[in-house]
């Protein structure tokens, strides 16, 4: 044996992450044996207090106190490294092999791994080049082993609709009884409504924010910090992290208001990756009616369709103006602009195409906004009452003997949507071949294409209702068709606002003439009601 007399350190880690049992892999336990093992071998000197990774994975070698080893190792402060056995040192099958087999021999480093029963200065080149690698294969495979069985239980937990993320969104909180449940948290649930009620009532999201500010409310990540949460994030711009436009944007955007619990938003590639990367919405795992709904399904959807269309207010603006991302020209299907013109004492407000404005390529559609505003009024009226009329039509329907009565074939009516979308959807696709045959130019083209886009879209959320109505009937034995209710509410409206046109109203075309069309929400859900209803005129006297 050599006299000489090696500097030499020892490295501790430990981690939960990969599967490593406390009890007797403790950094403790770790130092202990090296300690003691360092004592018992005199050519062997402890000159500095051991480097230690506790909570860091073996997978990588991005570890802190290894990083300061290698330093030192550089430095030429050390000849030898001591470990418990090669799992503490690293899980990593090549990269381990990289640094025992060539980098510590590079820099003339001892290397032991105590349980292992190697000493890179005694063993054998022979047998120490089958055996080490092995040994780190199977160190390798162990951790892919763990991490795959952790991705799998958290997937399983996620489609089962538990609630797996460190922190719970605003408006929730974790169930003191189970962890993987959310639950509504009451001090700043009403929060979360009032950002939804101001935005049906035409505040934009800036000015939402301002609001929030001026009353003093926390934002979210301030209330985390309230309640003891220790949490950071790129958003945080000062001292105190104020309501911001991107803030609000988030909570009217996250579906978890709505009671679906969608998760598996990002992720890594694999155990060796450690870059987080986001993924693919159709690789989330959502769940619908997970917790308690903090906003309505209709209002949450009715946000969601205003977000999508210019809402864009001048900066001495608070809210909104009445039609705002409503009125759109019956002929190009692009929106109405506002203008204001001066006229004495007064103004007069109409309503212009914008393609007409900004290339003359259609025709001006003006119309003025008090007629726009008196004729959307009388109409919402007068659907309103056509939708009682077939409430009632419905209950006379109900009151008739079980043998009388047809079921409502729910099955009937979203196959029928089905086929629609999948109509649409081949039109959409067969829209390339006409442009390149010369059918339809290429203004044409993105025309139909952005307008069969549409239908499909207003299809698909026709389908998730019928379907969530269906759900409900079959569960309660009675259909409460919520849309009916959402009509109702307005029954007695004596003027128009945006609270109305959000619930009821689609959008409003106009077309030459000062002719108006309103496209109502749920026109789908009315039009087979009243086939339905029609199926019992024979029958009753309805007037529908």
């Amino acid at each position: 044996m050599s006299d000489k007399v090696y500097r030499t350190a020892i490295y501790c880690r430990l981690s939960r992450e990969d599967g490593d049992k406390v009890e007797s892999n403790s950094i403790a336990s770790q130092r202990a044996i090296c300690e003691d093992y360092i004592a018992r071998h005199e050519d062997l000197e402890l000159v500095c207090e051991p480097f230690v990774d506790d909570g860091y994975s073996g997978v990588s070698f991005n570890r802190p106190q290894f990083k300061k080893l290698e330093e030192a190792i550089r430095k030429g402060a050390l000849d030898c490294i001591v470990v418990k056995d090669l799992s503490r040192f690293s899980r990593n099958y090549i990269d381990g092999g990289r640094y025992i087999e060539k980098i510590f021999p590079q820099l003339g480093i001892r290397f032991i791994a105590i349980n292992d029963a190697y000493d890179s200065l005694t063993g054998d080149p022979q047998s120490d080049s089958f055996v080490i690698p092995f040994k780190n294969l199977i160190n390798d495979s162990y951790c892919k082993d763990i991490s795959m069985k952790i991705r799998s239980s958290l997937e399983v937990k996620q489609k089962s609709g538990e609630f797996v993320g460190s922190f719970a969104p605003y408006g929730y909180m974790k169930s003191p009884e189970n962890k993987n449940q959310l639950i509504v948290d009451e001090a700043v649930s009403e929060y979360v409504q009032m950002i939804f009620s101001m935005y049906k009532d035409g505040f934009s999201i800036g000015r939402i924010a301002k609001r929030l500010n001026q009353m003093g409310v926390l934002s979210p990540m301030e209330y985390k910090h309230s309640a003891g949460v220790k949490f950071d994030t790129v958003f945080k711009t000062g001292d105190t992290a104020k309501w911001t436009y991107k803030a609000v944007q988030r909570i009217l955007t996250n579906e978890v208001y709505i009671g679906v619990l969608a998760q598996g938003k990002r992720g890594t590639p694999n155990y060796k990756v450690r870059v987080v990367k986001s993924k693919d919405e159709s690789e989330w795992v959502k769940v619908e009616n997970a917790h308690e709904a903090l906003v309505s399904y209709e209002d949450f959807m009715a946000v969601k369709v205003m977000m999508q269309r210019d809402m864009r207010c001048s900066p001495d603006q608070d809210e909104a103006h009445l039609f705002s991302g409503f009125l759109f020209c019956g002929d190009c299907q692009q929106p109405m602009i506002r203008k204001t013109v001066p006229s004495k004492t007064k103004k007069y407000i109409y309503y212009v195409c914008s393609t007409n404005k900004h290339t003359r390529t259609c025709s001006p559609h003006s119309i003025a906004a008090k007629e726009v505003e008196e004729k959307v009024f009388r109409a919402i009226h007068d659907q309103i009452e056509l939708v009682i009329n077939l409430e009632h039509a419905l209950a006379m329907i109900e009151r008739l003997p079980s043998q009388s009565r047809k079921a409502f074939n729910y099955e009937a009516q979203i196959a029928k949507i089905e086929e629609e979308i999948e109509r649409y959807q081949k039109l959409k696709l067969g829209l390339y071949e006409n442009f390149i045959g010369g059918v339809i130019d290429k203004s044409e083209y993105f025309e139909f294409r952005k307008s069969y886009t549409k239908i499909i879209e207003d299809k698909q959320d026709a389908l998730l209702r019928v379907k969530k109505e269906m759900k409900q009937t079959v569960t309660t034995g009675t259909t409460e068709r919520n849309w009916v209710t959402l009509f109702k509410q307005y029954e007695n409206v004596e003027e128009l606002n945006r609270r109305v046109l959000m619930s009821l109203v689609d959008r409003i075309l106009i077309h030459e003439n000062h002719a108006i069309e309103i496209v109502f929400k749920y026109k789908d859900e009315y039009q087979q009601t009243l086939e339905y209803v029609l199926g019992y005129a024979d029958e009753l006297d309805i007037a529908v």
